[in-house]
């Protein structure tokens, strides 16, 4: 348990399994003293593309480039480039004919390799996997995905597995989703905390909608959350 008092009260007395360990991948990862953060992405139905890089560190890199592929690496598109923001946020937009749509049914994926670069020179790379799909909440009636108006049809999740308590892997999760798509569902309620990141890329790409939450559902922390 926490030695925070308020944690025990938002988390662990409510339907929370209390483990001890560390049950969840902990790794150190070593970055260029210039690199791409993290990024940022809405694809919508139409093709249009944006996203938002964010860079960290500093160095003589000027460049940040993005190549639409499919998932097999093939290219998808024109280049997209930019000048990176000195604010750290860099915005890069384009606009791509007749992509294939994901939705639940048709989860069509696609991915983009995002390069910082100092001349012709990449610094530092990373891929990161999206759909192109529009979502919209339409007032007083419901929420329409590409156009079409859809009910979700979930249940709510625990990472947790009989036989490992909350150490999860790629492949549970694999066949937590596969399970739920069997039974004819297309959302899943994350039960109350992000679950680990290969759930969520498993439900991109066999086509799962989510509710994602923050820990403290129940009650509150005693300090500020980021």
């Amino acid at each position: 348990e926490s030695a925070n008092e308020s944690i025990n009260r938002a988390e662990r007395m409510s339907d929370y399994w209390v483990f001890g360990g560390i049950f969840r991948p902990v790794y150190l990862e070593a970055f260029p003293v210039q690199y791409i953060d993290r990024v940022a992405i809405d694809a919508k139905a139409d093709g249009s593309f944006y996203m938002d890089v964010f860079t960290a560190g500093t160095g003589k890199a000027k460049e940040i480039t993005a190549q639409i592929q499919t998932i097999d690496g093939k290219q998808f598109g024109e280049w997209l480039t930019a000048l990176i923001d000195e604010s750290g946020k860099t915005i890069i937009k384009g606009k791509f004919s007749n992509p294939e749509q994901w939705n639940p049914e048709f989860p069509n994926m696609y991915q983009v390799a995002v390069s910082l670069k100092k001349g012709k020179k990449p610094v530092h790379q990373i891929t990161q996997k999206f759909g192109f799909r529009t979502v919209e909440l339409r007032e007083g009636d419901g929420i329409y995905v590409n156009g079409a108006k859809v009910m979700f049809k979930g249940v709510c999740r625990h990472t947790f597995w009989p036989s490992s308590g909350r150490t999860s892997s790629r492949q549970l999760a694999i066949d937590d989703v596969k399970l739920m798509k069997e039974m004819n569902m297309n959302a899943v309620r994350m039960s109350h905390y992000p679950p680990d990141q290969y759930f969520l890329d498993v439900c991109d790409s066999l086509g799962l909608f989510v509710l994602d939450e923050l820990a403290g559902w129940q009650k509150f922390y005693d300090t500020p959350t980021a």
